[in-house]
This record gives C-alpha cells, structure tokens and sequence, in this order.
C-alpha cells in the first residue's frame, strides 16, 4: 500500500495549491488505485475512495471526468456518490458511460435524469440492461423519436399499461416503432389489436411475417373490421389464456354474473371482459373482440342489452373499451347519445340479433 499512502500525503496538498491539472492527474492515479483492487475492497474502503474522487472532482475539466466515467463504467463496483455525480452530469459525453453500464445507480437517480436530462441522456439510459416502468414512463412520454424506438427495441425494457398505451399513440405513422413495439412478447394483446389498426400495410406485414399464424391472418381480419383483431388468436394468447382460466373458475362457483362482468370493465381488464362476454353470450373470443373493438357501438349495445345488463354495466364496458380518445367532454356527451339508443332497443330484438351472430359463426 505504499502507493496509496504516496496518494494520501498528495493529496491535500493538490486539493488545497494544485492546479486542474493537478487534480486531473490525481485522479487518474487514485483511480487506478481503486481499479487495481475494487473487488476486494469493503463497504468501508470504497467509502473512502468515493469521498477522495468526488474532492478530486470538484472544479475539474470534462475531459478528466470523461476518462474518469469510462473507466468506472466498465467497473465491477463503482463508488456510489461519485457513480451518481457523473450519471447526472449536464455533459452527455461524462454522463453516458455511467447511465448505459453503472449498478451502482438506483431508480429514482435514473427517473430524475430521465426528466430534466438532454435526449442523449435519455437515450443512454435506453442502452441499460433493465429499465423498470418508472423510467420507461417518462422516457415514452418525455423522449424523442429516437429514444422511444430505441427502449421499445430493448429486451430488457419493462412497460407499464400507461407506457403501452403511449408507446401505441407514438407509434401512430412510425412503422419503425410499430414494427418494435408490435414485436415485444410482452405487449399485451388488446394494444397489439389496437396497434395493427393504425399500422400501415408495410408493418402489418412485417408483423405477421414474425409470428407464427397463417399467412394472411392480419390481413384479411383488419380488411374486415376498422379495429383488427391481432394475428395472436385468442386461444394463443397468453393474456386470454389466464382471463379465460379466471372466468371458467368463475362460472363453475355460480359467480359469473352481469355483477362481475362490471367489476372487470371498471378495473380496465379487457381479457376478462372479453371472456366472460363470449362466455355469457357463447359466442367465440374473437367475434367478442371485435365488438369491442369497433369504432361504432351498436353491436355491444345489442350484445348488452341481449344478455340482460342495464345501462350501468353496459357504460362501464364502453367506457373500458373507449379509454381517453375523446377531449373533454365529448365522451359524456357520447355516452347520452349511446343510453338513448341503448334505452330504445327491445331485448326480443336484441336476443335475435344475438342469435343471428351465433347462427353466422356455426357456419362460417
């Protein structure tokens, strides 16, 4: 250790008369210091090592604390004050290492870059092996085009129902992000649905060539309905396996009533809803999906009004499958216009019209 001691005796003779230079200089050298033995230091001597670099820091040109980030990036173990420092630096070229390859950095340190930092702060920190929700919702809302398709391309990436439904409006005349976004395993699938109905042929392409359904699957549902139904049938879909699962349950305790189709609507369960509808009525899940997914409402009001529901659940369901499309106020007044047409139609005609759909599917 006697070239740490050499170190010591240096260094409050740099910090108190040195020059940048100097300090420049130091702090290369105390950085190979830690380097040389980081796995091996303790809590405490990391301790020590950050205190000494962040004094080191202090009033020292980017170009030092460039070299400095590089070389902590790649850094077993990093001094955790010092990894922050230089994570949230203005400088995006000191930043970056830090943001893309430090451990050491926590949630909310990243989360508070992601809001005030440049887009190259931002796209750094879509470099990272793991980006959790918090960050990804600022990220899909706060970044440019290429930050968005650049966390939506990564693996590692954790989106929220929020971060999804962002991911899907920005997507809207983005077939590169489309095209990423629609290829995440984990894009739940009513925004898949919903991202295939803005997506352009190109993409709709691109899409089904990734999966494995037949053929022309996407392309003869979205020429069919405004809203398509997703290549991943609903007997496929991992999301609608477990909603199916759930409501089967249901059925068998005698609990699957118009009670509990309203409870899944206004929790914005969509697979749920979906599932107990088709259950309930017997009808398959994508003809339900369909339904709920077309831009006009006459088809669920029949549906809602065929099964018995009254205007309470049947606007619980419209407003889970309306989401925040219209401005403010457009969707209340909406919702009148649908109640009296809902109030006008005679339940013997509905149930007609319900058994004319089922009619249709046995010989399709």
């Amino acid at each position: 250790m006697a070239e740490s001691s050499r170190l010591i005796d240096e260094l409050d003779e740099t910090l108190t008369t040195g020059t940048a230079a100097d300090r420049a200089r130091l702090l290369l050298r105390v950085t190979d210091l830690f380097l040389d033995g980081a796995v091996q230091y303790t809590n405490e001597q990391v301790a020590v090592f950050d205190d000494v670099l962040g004094r080191l820091l202090v009033d020292i040109e980017e170009s030092a604390k460039r070299e400095l980030a590089r070389r902590l990036a790649g850094a077993a173990v990093s001094p955790p004050r010092v990894a922050r420092s230089l994570a949230l630096d203005a400088a995006p070229a000191v930043a970056a290492p830090m943001l893309i390859h430090a451990d050491s950095l926590d949630e909310a340190d990243l989360v508070a870059c992601a809001r005030a930092g440049s887009q190259v702060h931002l796209l750094a920190i879509t470099k990272r092996p793991v980006v959790s929700e918090p960050i990804t919702d600022v990220l899909v809302t706060r970044g440019s085009d290429m930050v968005v398709r650049s966390v939506a391309d990564n693996a590692g990436s954790r989106f929220s129902e929020e971060g999804f439904e962002a991911l899907v409006e920005r997507a809207d005349g983005d077939d590169v992000l489309a095209t990423r976004v629609g290829r995440r395993s984990d894009l739940p699938r009513h925004h898949f649905v919903r991202l295939l109905a803005k997506a352009s042929d190109a993409v709709r392409t691109q899409l089904q060539d990734g999966h494995a359904e037949p053929p022309g699957d996407i392309r003869s549902i979205v020429a069919r309905v405004t809203h398509a139904i997703a290549a991943r049938t609903a007997a496929e879909s991992t999301d609608y396996a477990a909603a199916t699962a759930e409501v089967a349950a249901l059925e068998k305790a005698g609990g699957l009533t118009e009670t509990a189709v309203r409870r899944f609507a206004n929790a914005g369960k969509f697979e749920h809803t979906t599932a107990a509808l088709a259950r309930l009525a017997d009808l398959p899940l994508p003809t339900v999906e369909r339904i709920l997914l077309q831009n006009r409402a006459e088809s669920l009001l029949f549906m809602a009004k065929a099964l018995g529901f009254g205007w309470t659940t049947t606007r619980s369901i419209l407003q889970m499958r309306h989401g925040d499309d219209a401005g403010p106020g457009g969707h209340d007044q909406d919702l009148d216009l649908l109640k009296s047409s809902f109030d006008r139609i005679k339940r013997a005609t509905a149930e007609q019209v319900l058994d004319f759909q089922r009619t249709r599917h046995d010989h399709a």
